[in-house]
Protein backbone atom coordinates (compact mmCIF):
# COMPACT_ATOMS: atom_id res chain seq x y z
CA UNK A 1 0.00 0.00 0.00
CA UNK A 2 2.71 2.53 1.00
CA UNK A 3 4.97 1.41 -2.26
CA UNK A 4 1.53 2.77 -4.22
CA UNK A 5 0.81 5.74 -2.46
CA UNK A 6 4.46 6.58 -3.23
CA UNK A 7 4.07 5.67 -6.83
CA UNK A 8 0.72 8.40 -7.57
CA UNK A 9 2.74 11.50 -7.32
CA UNK A 10 5.40 10.94 -9.80
CA UNK A 11 3.22 9.39 -11.92
CA UNK A 12 1.34 12.75 -11.83
CA UNK A 13 4.68 14.00 -12.11
CA UNK A 14 5.70 12.18 -15.15
CA UNK A 15 2.33 13.46 -17.31
CA UNK A 16 0.31 16.40 -16.38
CA UNK A 17 2.84 18.47 -14.36
CA UNK A 18 5.54 17.88 -17.30
CA UNK A 19 2.95 19.05 -19.89
CA UNK A 20 2.11 22.03 -17.78
CA UNK A 21 5.87 23.52 -17.34
CA UNK A 22 7.09 21.89 -20.46
CA UNK A 23 4.57 21.65 -23.00
CA UNK A 24 7.00 22.00 -26.25
CA UNK A 25 8.89 19.12 -25.02
CA UNK A 26 6.24 16.98 -23.86
CA UNK A 27 4.27 16.90 -27.21
CA UNK A 28 7.89 16.41 -29.27
CA UNK A 29 8.00 13.50 -26.80
CA UNK A 30 4.23 12.10 -26.93
CA UNK A 31 4.93 12.12 -30.92
CA UNK A 32 2.65 15.15 -31.42
CA UNK A 33 4.46 17.11 -34.19
CA UNK A 34 2.79 20.72 -33.81
CA UNK A 35 5.85 22.64 -32.26
CA UNK A 36 6.34 26.11 -32.73
CA UNK A 37 5.44 27.38 -36.77
CA UNK A 38 7.38 28.25 -38.45
CA UNK A 39 10.76 26.61 -37.66
CA UNK A 40 13.72 28.63 -37.56
CA UNK A 41 17.37 28.48 -37.95
CA UNK A 42 19.38 31.37 -37.13
CA UNK A 43 23.62 31.29 -38.09
CA UNK A 44 26.29 34.20 -37.89
CA UNK A 45 29.19 35.15 -39.77
CA UNK A 46 31.88 37.68 -39.18
CA UNK A 47 29.59 39.99 -41.84
CA UNK A 48 25.85 38.93 -41.26
CA UNK A 49 23.41 37.07 -39.25
CA UNK A 50 21.24 34.61 -41.20
CA UNK A 51 17.66 33.69 -40.26
CA UNK A 52 16.06 30.68 -42.13
CA UNK A 53 11.87 30.47 -41.82
CA UNK A 54 11.15 27.49 -43.26
CA UNK A 55 7.48 28.24 -44.34
CA UNK A 56 6.25 25.49 -47.43
CA UNK A 57 3.25 26.91 -49.22
CA UNK A 58 3.29 30.01 -48.62
CA UNK A 59 2.82 33.22 -50.56
CA UNK A 60 5.28 35.67 -49.43
CA UNK A 61 2.64 37.90 -50.08
CA UNK A 62 1.33 36.64 -46.69
CA UNK A 63 4.62 37.26 -44.85
CA UNK A 64 4.81 40.47 -43.12
CA UNK A 65 8.54 41.05 -42.16
CA UNK A 66 9.75 44.26 -39.24
CA UNK A 67 12.70 45.17 -37.76
CA UNK A 68 12.26 48.09 -34.69
CA UNK A 69 15.12 48.53 -31.91
CA UNK A 70 16.73 44.60 -32.77
CA UNK A 71 14.15 42.86 -33.19
CA UNK A 72 12.94 40.58 -35.79
CA UNK A 73 9.25 39.96 -36.34
CA UNK A 74 7.88 37.66 -38.73
CA UNK A 75 3.97 37.25 -39.09
CA UNK A 76 1.32 35.71 -41.68
CA UNK A 77 -1.42 33.64 -42.15
CA UNK A 78 -1.10 30.19 -43.84
CA UNK A 79 -3.94 28.69 -45.24
CA UNK A 80 -4.89 25.88 -47.06
CA UNK A 81 -6.00 25.11 -50.70
CA UNK A 82 -9.79 24.67 -50.49
CA UNK A 83 -9.26 21.01 -51.38
CA UNK A 84 -7.67 20.27 -48.03
CA UNK A 85 -9.41 22.77 -45.69
CA UNK A 86 -12.51 20.33 -45.52
CA UNK A 87 -12.18 18.32 -42.46
CA UNK A 88 -15.21 15.88 -43.67
CA UNK A 89 -12.84 13.39 -45.13
CA UNK A 90 -9.58 13.93 -43.22
CA UNK A 91 -8.18 10.50 -41.48
CA UNK A 92 -5.05 12.70 -39.93
CA UNK A 93 -4.32 16.51 -40.36
CA UNK A 94 -0.91 18.10 -39.38
CA UNK A 95 -0.62 20.75 -41.31
CA UNK A 96 -0.90 24.45 -39.26
CA UNK A 97 -3.52 26.86 -40.97
CA UNK A 98 -3.90 30.14 -39.38
CA UNK A 99 -2.03 33.21 -38.27
CA UNK A 100 1.25 33.20 -36.80
CA UNK A 101 3.33 35.61 -35.29
CA UNK A 102 7.62 34.82 -34.60
CA UNK A 103 9.53 37.75 -32.46
CA UNK A 104 13.13 37.18 -32.80
CA UNK A 105 15.95 39.36 -30.87
CA UNK A 106 19.03 40.16 -32.84
CA UNK A 107 22.25 40.80 -31.84
CA UNK A 108 23.35 44.34 -31.09
CA UNK A 109 25.57 44.52 -34.01
CA UNK A 110 23.54 44.06 -36.81
CA UNK A 111 22.84 46.89 -39.10
CA UNK A 112 18.90 47.30 -39.16
CA UNK A 113 18.71 49.56 -42.21
CA UNK A 114 20.13 46.85 -44.61
CA UNK A 115 18.22 43.73 -44.73
CA UNK A 116 17.41 41.12 -47.19
CA UNK A 117 14.53 38.91 -48.02
CA UNK A 118 14.04 35.78 -50.23
CA UNK A 119 11.63 33.38 -50.57
CA UNK A 120 12.83 29.67 -52.66
CA UNK A 121 11.82 26.37 -52.10
CA UNK A 122 9.87 27.43 -49.05
CA UNK A 123 12.54 28.95 -47.40
CA UNK A 124 12.62 32.52 -46.48
CA UNK A 125 16.62 33.68 -46.23
CA UNK A 126 16.67 36.94 -44.04
CA UNK A 127 20.38 37.96 -44.30
CA UNK A 128 20.69 41.30 -42.02
CA UNK A 129 24.80 43.05 -42.15
CA UNK A 130 26.81 43.44 -39.31
CA UNK A 131 27.58 47.36 -38.65
CA UNK A 132 31.06 47.66 -40.36
CA UNK A 133 32.91 49.03 -37.21
CA UNK A 134 31.82 45.51 -35.38
CA UNK A 135 33.56 43.25 -38.21
CA UNK A 136 36.96 42.51 -37.74
CA UNK A 137 39.77 44.65 -39.24
CA UNK A 138 42.89 43.26 -40.71
CA UNK A 139 45.94 44.84 -38.92
CA UNK A 140 48.77 45.59 -41.02
CA UNK A 141 52.26 45.58 -39.37
CA UNK A 142 54.92 47.85 -40.44
CA UNK A 143 58.91 47.19 -39.76
CA UNK A 144 60.88 50.35 -38.88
Amino acid sequence: MISNMLRFPFSMLDNEMESLFYPEVYRSLAGHSQLTYPPINISTTDKSVDVYLFIAGMNPDDIELVIEKNMLSVSGTRKLPDAQGDDKGSYRQERFEGSFKRVITLPETVDTESPQAVYKDGVLHITIAKRAETQPRQIKISAQ
